[in-house]
């Protein structure tokens, strides 16, 4: 209860007992502990939970379960043979959060990934099968959206035809946001951008490379070409900041689709 004027007249002037101090005392120490209790409950409202750790051994199982299926769902086996087992045991470090992928790979957690290597290899399923384990178990901290470039490269193209007032730059937006996975880099074609050509995922991988170093937003890379390839065809911005922003990781062997 606040105080009254008369109250507070009697505390200026000095003139309040002992008897009302100690019960002012208490009643603002009752009223300040409450206060304490409240702004602490909307600041712990307001924290985000911590993600539950998972173990590289669970995850790898996970990966041979999910992929059996994915894979007999397309008349195909998941084959673990000397070419993939290495890469595999990676990826499951990389997802499982496991400090010894960076030890393997000489690679940090902190980036993302950039899987290259020949078609047919196995680099896109990867991608797929651990999405499903994210949805799967709802486990946030490895779930991203998973996109091929030709399909950010036409829905650019609808979309600066139907909108006059953006052109395609709500789709650049929504594909700078949050960890997505991008199939086949390298392969995508030209857009027109307000009249002018222009290779989109240049400024897709700039704008996702700022984010990166802001807030750690991760990009999940698939291609088929060479290392050297990805920095001849893309700028010298998006050259110099490639090894920053991914992990490198190759995937050889002969094509798997058959």
């Amino acid at each position: 209860m606040k105080n009254s004027l008369g109250q507070r007249v009697k505390i200026q002037m000095g003139l309040e007992s002992e008897e009302e101090r100690k019960k002012r005392v208490a009643q603002e120490k009752k009223s300040n502990e409450s206060a304490n209790k409240y702004f602490d409950s909307l600041q712990n409202k307001n924290r985000p939970r911590p993600l539950p750790p998972i173990s590289t051994l669970w995850i790898k199982k996970q990966i041979w379960i999910e992929g059996k299926q994915y894979f007999s769902k397309q008349n195909r086996y998941f084959e673990v043979d000397a070419e993939n087992k290495l890469f595999l045991d990676i990826i499951s470090k990389y997802f499982a959060n496991d400090i010894e992928f960076e030890k393997i790979t000489n690679g940090e957690l902190r980036k993302g990934l950039l899987i290259y290597g020949p078609c047919g290899s196995g680099k896109s399923s990867i991608f797929d099968i651990v999405r499903i384990i994210s949805l799967k178990y709802n486990l946030k901290q490895i779930y991203f959206k998973n996109t091929s470039v030709h399909t950010v490269i036409n829905e650019f193209n609808k979309e600066s035809k139907s909108n006059e007032k953006f052109g395609g730059e709500l789709v650049v937006e929504k594909y700078s946001r949050g960890a997505i996975h991008f199939d086949d880099l390298g392969t995508e074609k030209m857009v027109q951008s307000w009249g002018i050509k222009e290779d989109l995922f240049d400024r897709i991988l700039q704008i996702r490379y700022n984010n990166f170093k802001e807030r750690g937003q991760k990009t999940y890379v698939t291609t088929n070409m060479t290392i050297q390839e990805i920095q001849k065809k893309y700028s010298p911005q998006v050259k110099d900041r490639l090894f920053e922003m991914f992990n490198m990781i190759p995937l050889g062997g002969n094509t798997r689709r058959f």
